[in-house]
């Protein structure tokens, strides 16, 4: 696993330039006063075609959340451990557009 990497704006030119085509978990929320990220939902993308660039292009597109202004993401080795490694984030998180119980 790669250590974090953001807080990028949220927007269709970023995520293009900036995101990855690689499996991993990524972060959509808003900065807080210190400029961290706050996570307001935090999913996982988990390879073939089915990227952390890919998933952040479909919530933009689908226009989930107006609140959201950044995001960031982790690159993962493997599918498990980014299922994993979203679970554990999701815990520890519990951002307001994640589904408990899923």
């Amino acid at each position: 696993m790669e250590g974090y990497q953001g807080s990028y704006n949220y927007n269709k030119y970023t995520v293009l330039i900036s995101a990855p085509e690689k499996i991993g978990v990524y972060y959509c929320g808003k900065l807080n006063s210190n400029n961290s990220l706050f996570p307001l939902y935090i999913g996982r993308a988990m390879g073939e075609n089915v990227t952390i660039k890919s998933r952040l292009l479909d919530h933009l597109n689908k226009d989930y959340w107006p609140d959201v202004t950044h995001f960031g993401y982790v690159v993962c080795q493997t599918p498990r451990e980014a299922e994993v490694f979203e679970a554990s984030e999701i815990n520890e998180f519990k951002p307001k557009y994640n589904v408990q119980g899923k």
